[in-house]
Formats: C-alpha cells, sequence, structure tokens
C-alpha cells in the first residue's frame, strides 16, 4: 500500500476521505472476550522512510509472544491531522503480514480526539477491521478540564461537553490520551490501557514496539556507515 495518490490533494479532499470513511467506525466493544492478546505498532523514522515494528504481548502477564519489523518508504509529507497519509501505510503493512493478529491493537496515535473524529487509529481500525485503541502523547484536540496526579487516574478529554478521550496518569512521565479507535468503547479503551501500564510512561505494547523499532532504525543506520 502507498498513498502517493494523495500528494497532490488538497486538504479538502483529504477532508472528505476522512469523513467518508468515518462513517464506518464502530465505538462499541467487538473484540474477542477474555482477551488474550495485545498488539502494539509503533514507527521510528530514517529520512524518507520508517520503521515499522510491531509487538504481540499476553494481556494477562505482557509476556511478548511475537515480534516482527518492517522497512518502508514514506510516500506523503507530515501534516498535522492527516497522520494516516503518512505513518498508517507501514503500520498496516506489518499488520498484513502477521500469521496471527492480536485481538486488540495500541496505536500510538489519536482516534476520537481528532478535529474529525477519525485520527490515524481509527483509519487503520476501519483498513484491517479489527479492534483499535488510540494513545498519544500529547493532545491534538479536545479541552483539558484537569490533569491526573496520580498513577492510574484519569480525567475527561471533552469536546462541546462530549467525552472524547481520558487524559491518564502513568507510573513515569507526564499523563497520555486514550481514545478508542475501532470497534472498542471509551471505557474498555481506557481500561485495558491501564491494565497493560507498567513501569514506563506508555503501556507496554506500545513501549515495546517503540524499542524494537529504534532498535532496527539503529542496526540500519550502522549498516549504512
Amino acid at each position: 500500500m502507498n498513498t502517493r495518490k494523495y500528494q497532490m490533494c488538497t486538504r479538502e479532499e483529504l477532508i472528505n476521505i476522512q469523513n467518508n470513511l468515518s462513517r464506518k467506525l464502530i465505538i462499541t466493544d467487538l473484540f474477542t472476550k477474555p482477551i488474550r492478546k495485545i498488539g502494539g505498532v509503533d514507527l521510528s523514522f530514517i529520512k524518507d522512510h520508517a520503521v515499522a515494528a510491531f509487538i504481540c504481548v499476553d494481556y494477562e502477564n505482557l509476556e511478548v509472544i511475537e515480534k516482527k519489523t518492517v522497512l518502508t518508504r514514506l510516500d506523503f509529507p507530515y501534516r498535522p491531522g492527516f497522520l494516516w497519509f503518512r505513518e498508517g501505510p507501514p503500520l498496516v503493512r506489518i499488520i498484513k503480514s502477521l500469521d496471527v493478529l492480536p485481538d486488540i491493537f495500541m496505536i500510538n496515535a489519536h482516534r476520537l480526539a481528532h478535529p474529525r473524529r477519525f485520527g490515524c487509529a481509527s483509519h487503520i481500525g476501519v483498513n484491517i477491521e479489527k479492534p483499535t485503541i488510540g494513545i498519544a502523547s500529547s493532545r491534538l484536540f479536545g479541552e483539558v478540564i484537569k490533569i491526573p496526579r496520580k498513577f492510574g487516574d484519569t480525567e475527561p478529554l471533552k469536546s462541546n461537553n462530549e467525552t472524547i478521550g481520558y487524559i491518564l496518569k502513568p507510573k513515569i512521565g507526564k499523563p497520555i490520551y486514550v481514545s478508542p479507535g475501532h470497534m472498542i468503547s471509551l471505557e474498555s479503551a481506557v481500561g485495558i490501557t491501564i491494565n497493560c501500564l507498567r513501569n514506563h510512561r506508555f503501556p507496554e505494547p506500545l513501549h515495546l514496539s517503540h524499542k524494537l523499532a529504534e532498535s532496527r532504525k539503529r542496526k540500519i543506520i550502522h549498516s549504512m556507515s
């Protein structure tokens, strides 16, 4: 999959694509129960390429079951609010290469907490037709009423008095922003994320996939030197 055809699209055309696809979103719990496996995907960048990394963990003990990386070219520039068109294809590519899919994917991106309620986490979920949770390090959209201070505490992220996500305090570092991506409710998204938190800022599937992407990136750079 590539997004070269989107490079010439106007902002309005990209918005129309998001709005049309957003009609396919499902924000109710359709994931397999009990949850057995959680996957995390993340990217690390090397100029106009990206290393996509996947980690699957056991939901009960968070031990690694499977890991995989893919190096791919980026065909779309960074544009706030349109992260999917740059980062989505490499993530979908690695997901579709898996032999066995986890019950839920964690994506380092937004969903409801997006100006058009259709962030990268949702776009990926609709594309792969699997449950996804969006988890981000910073706020893209929405009103912060209060910042949680204690580990495991949450505060709602609001838009027009509607809760579109939660601000969650991890054990380490600043709060993270959690919102449902696809085929999962807001309450389940934050509850599952809390269950996957350990001694890092991000939940283990994302923390480990980030480490894996960075490790593969360093090896590639070293081989080029």
